[in-house]
Protein backbone atom coordinates (compact mmCIF):
# COMPACT_ATOMS: atom_id res chain seq x y z
CA UNK A 1 0.00 0.00 0.00
CA UNK A 2 2.81 2.42 0.84
CA UNK A 3 5.52 1.02 -1.43
CA UNK A 4 6.61 4.42 -2.77
CA UNK A 5 6.97 5.86 0.71
CA UNK A 6 8.83 2.74 1.85
CA UNK A 7 11.27 3.24 -1.02
CA UNK A 8 11.80 6.89 -0.08
CA UNK A 9 12.19 5.94 3.57
CA UNK A 10 14.83 3.33 2.66
CA UNK A 11 16.82 6.09 0.97
CA UNK A 12 17.18 7.80 4.35
CA UNK A 13 19.60 4.98 5.21
CA UNK A 14 21.97 6.03 2.44
CA UNK A 15 25.39 7.27 3.60
CA UNK A 16 25.10 10.13 1.07
CA UNK A 17 23.72 13.32 2.71
CA UNK A 18 22.26 14.53 -0.61
CA UNK A 19 20.27 11.31 -0.93
CA UNK A 20 19.15 11.55 2.71
CA UNK A 21 17.96 15.14 2.40
CA UNK A 22 16.27 14.56 -0.95
CA UNK A 23 14.44 11.55 0.47
CA UNK A 24 13.33 13.50 3.54
CA UNK A 25 12.09 16.41 1.42
CA UNK A 26 10.19 13.95 -0.79
CA UNK A 27 8.63 12.24 2.24
CA UNK A 28 7.21 15.50 3.64
CA UNK A 29 4.41 15.96 1.07
CA UNK A 30 3.64 12.24 1.27
CA UNK A 31 2.93 12.70 4.97
CA UNK A 32 1.24 16.07 4.59
CA UNK A 33 -1.16 14.94 1.85
CA UNK A 34 -2.13 11.51 3.18
CA UNK A 35 -5.23 11.23 5.35
CA UNK A 36 -3.77 8.05 6.89
CA UNK A 37 -0.31 9.57 7.37
CA UNK A 38 -0.05 8.54 11.02
CA UNK A 39 -0.72 4.91 10.21
CA UNK A 40 1.56 5.08 7.18
CA UNK A 41 4.51 6.34 9.24
CA UNK A 42 3.88 3.81 12.01
CA UNK A 43 3.92 1.02 9.42
CA UNK A 44 7.57 1.80 8.63
CA UNK A 45 9.38 -0.40 11.12
CA UNK A 46 12.25 1.52 12.70
CA UNK A 47 11.34 4.62 10.70
CA UNK A 48 10.83 7.02 13.57
CA UNK A 49 14.04 5.91 15.27
CA UNK A 50 15.87 6.53 11.98
CA UNK A 51 14.37 10.02 11.69
CA UNK A 52 15.50 10.93 15.20
CA UNK A 53 19.00 9.55 14.57
CA UNK A 54 19.33 11.71 11.44
CA UNK A 55 18.83 14.81 13.60
CA UNK A 56 22.43 14.16 14.69
CA UNK A 57 23.74 14.77 11.17
CA UNK A 58 26.43 17.38 10.56
CA UNK A 59 24.91 18.28 7.19
CA UNK A 60 22.68 21.38 7.28
CA UNK A 61 20.48 20.21 4.39
CA UNK A 62 19.89 16.87 6.12
CA UNK A 63 19.03 18.69 9.35
CA UNK A 64 16.61 21.08 7.62
CA UNK A 65 14.85 18.29 5.75
CA UNK A 66 14.67 15.97 8.75
CA UNK A 67 13.34 18.77 10.98
CA UNK A 68 10.69 19.38 8.33
CA UNK A 69 9.85 15.68 8.35
CA UNK A 70 9.65 15.74 12.17
CA UNK A 71 7.23 18.69 11.99
CA UNK A 72 5.01 16.73 9.60
CA UNK A 73 5.26 13.45 11.50
CA UNK A 74 4.49 15.20 14.80
CA UNK A 75 1.03 16.17 13.56
CA UNK A 76 0.00 12.66 14.62
CA UNK A 77 -0.02 12.28 18.40
CA UNK A 78 0.95 8.61 18.41
CA UNK A 79 3.93 9.28 16.18
CA UNK A 80 4.88 12.30 18.26
CA UNK A 81 4.81 10.12 21.38
CA UNK A 82 7.21 7.67 19.71
CA UNK A 83 9.49 10.51 18.54
CA UNK A 84 9.52 11.77 22.13
CA UNK A 85 10.41 8.31 23.43
CA UNK A 86 13.32 8.23 20.98
CA UNK A 87 14.70 11.49 22.41
CA UNK A 88 13.63 14.12 19.89
CA UNK A 89 13.35 16.85 22.56
CA UNK A 90 16.97 16.79 23.82
CA UNK A 91 18.29 16.59 20.27
CA UNK A 92 16.18 19.51 19.01
CA UNK A 93 17.17 21.45 22.13
CA UNK A 94 20.84 21.08 21.25
CA UNK A 95 20.19 22.06 17.63
CA UNK A 96 18.59 25.35 18.71
CA UNK A 97 21.94 26.58 20.02
CA UNK A 98 24.22 24.73 17.61
CA UNK A 99 22.58 26.30 14.55
CA UNK A 100 21.73 29.73 15.94
CA UNK A 101 23.64 31.39 13.11
CA UNK A 102 22.02 29.49 10.26
CA UNK A 103 18.68 31.05 9.29
CA UNK A 104 17.90 28.27 6.85
CA UNK A 105 18.12 25.51 9.46
CA UNK A 106 16.66 27.64 12.27
CA UNK A 107 13.27 27.91 10.60
CA UNK A 108 12.97 24.16 10.31
CA UNK A 109 14.17 23.60 13.88
CA UNK A 110 11.59 26.12 15.13
CA UNK A 111 8.85 24.40 13.13
CA UNK A 112 9.77 20.98 14.55
CA UNK A 113 9.92 22.30 18.12
CA UNK A 114 6.55 24.01 17.73
CA UNK A 115 4.96 20.74 16.63
CA UNK A 116 6.70 18.69 19.32
CA UNK A 117 5.43 20.97 22.09
CA UNK A 118 1.95 19.55 21.65
CA UNK A 119 2.76 16.22 23.33
CA UNK A 120 2.87 15.49 27.06
CA UNK A 121 5.58 17.30 28.96
CA UNK A 122 7.61 18.26 25.90
CA UNK A 123 6.92 21.98 26.45
CA UNK A 124 8.23 21.80 29.99
CA UNK A 125 11.23 19.76 28.89
CA UNK A 126 12.13 22.32 26.23
CA UNK A 127 11.83 24.99 28.91
CA UNK A 128 14.00 23.04 31.31
CA UNK A 129 16.61 22.73 28.56
CA UNK A 130 16.78 26.54 28.24
CA UNK A 131 15.66 26.79 24.63
CA UNK A 132 13.42 29.83 25.11
CA UNK A 133 16.12 32.53 24.99
CA UNK A 134 17.75 31.19 21.81
CA UNK A 135 14.31 30.79 20.22
CA UNK A 136 13.42 34.38 21.05
CA UNK A 137 16.60 35.42 19.23
CA UNK A 138 15.28 33.57 16.17
CA UNK A 139 12.72 36.37 15.92
CA UNK A 140 15.54 38.68 14.80
CA UNK A 141 16.06 36.58 11.69
CA UNK A 142 15.65 38.14 8.26
CA UNK A 143 14.59 34.77 6.84
CA UNK A 144 10.86 34.71 6.05
CA UNK A 145 10.39 31.00 6.80
CA UNK A 146 12.19 31.30 10.12
CA UNK A 147 9.97 34.22 11.12
CA UNK A 148 6.85 32.38 9.99
CA UNK A 149 7.85 29.33 12.01
CA UNK A 150 8.32 31.52 15.05
CA UNK A 151 5.12 33.50 14.53
CA UNK A 152 2.45 31.10 13.34
CA UNK A 153 0.91 27.78 14.22
CA UNK A 154 1.81 26.10 17.48
CA UNK A 155 5.15 27.87 17.97
CA UNK A 156 3.86 30.88 20.00
CA UNK A 157 2.46 28.42 22.53
CA UNK A 158 6.04 27.62 23.49
CA UNK A 159 6.56 31.15 24.74
CA UNK A 160 3.15 31.32 26.36
CA UNK A 161 3.40 27.96 28.12
CA UNK A 162 7.03 28.33 29.14
CA UNK A 163 6.63 31.75 30.72
CA UNK A 164 6.22 30.08 34.09
CA UNK A 165 8.88 27.37 33.71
Amino acid sequence: KYDGVRLLWSLLKSPNPQVQSSAAWAICPCIDNNKDAGEMVRSLVGGLELIVSLLKSDNREVLASICSAVANIAKDEQNLAVLTDHGVVPILSKLVVAHAGDDYVKGHIADAIGRCCIWGNNRKEFGARDVVKPLVKYLKSKDTFCLQSCSYGSFPSIFWNLRIV
